[in-house]
């Protein structure tokens, strides 16, 4: 009797974590195509077209992570999004000093840290800093 009483528990748990399984998948599926995925060019820093310097993005939403080229080094962040909101964590990156491009890096950077929201419409992604102006504005890479 005992067995079959801990037979019945066990089952009752496994099916209940198999529901709730299926619901956290179903649940990502559905904010993975909101959310921007993948990697972006970004065209237009401050206004500014910077395309020439191939600064990326490269979104990472299954860990919460951005990461990419600055102009000269190699960075990543945590982010957080909700809606439109998002926020970046203040990057790492690599350490090489590069004259020509050192003020386009810490522009770049100085943006990252401004970021208060995001418009995806696909194959474009806009960030916007608290007072409503476009800061980043990046092209999803093919």
């Amino acid at each position: 009797m005992k067995y079959l009483g801990l037979l019945l528990i066990s089952l009752t748990l496994f099916c209940n974590c198999n529901s709730t399984n299926t619901a956290t998948s179903k649940n990502t599926g559905t904010k993975n195509q909101v959310e921007p995925d993948g990697t972006y060019v970004v065209t237009s820093l401050y206004g500014k077209d910077v395309s020439e310097h191939n600064l990326t993005i490269v979104i990472s939403p299954e860990n919460n992570t951005m990461s990419g080229f600055s102009g000269c080094n190699t960075y990543s962040c945590n982010y957080t999004t909700e809606g439109e909101n998002f926020s970046a964590g203040y990057p790492m990156a690599s350490k090489r000093y590069c004259e020509k491009t050192a003020g386009i890096e810490k522009d770049f950077f100085k943006a990252l840290s401004e970021l208060k929201t995001k418009n995806l419409k696909d194959p474009m992604l806009t960030f916007k800093n608290e007072s409503e102006k476009e800061i980043i504005v990046a092209k999803k890479s093919k």
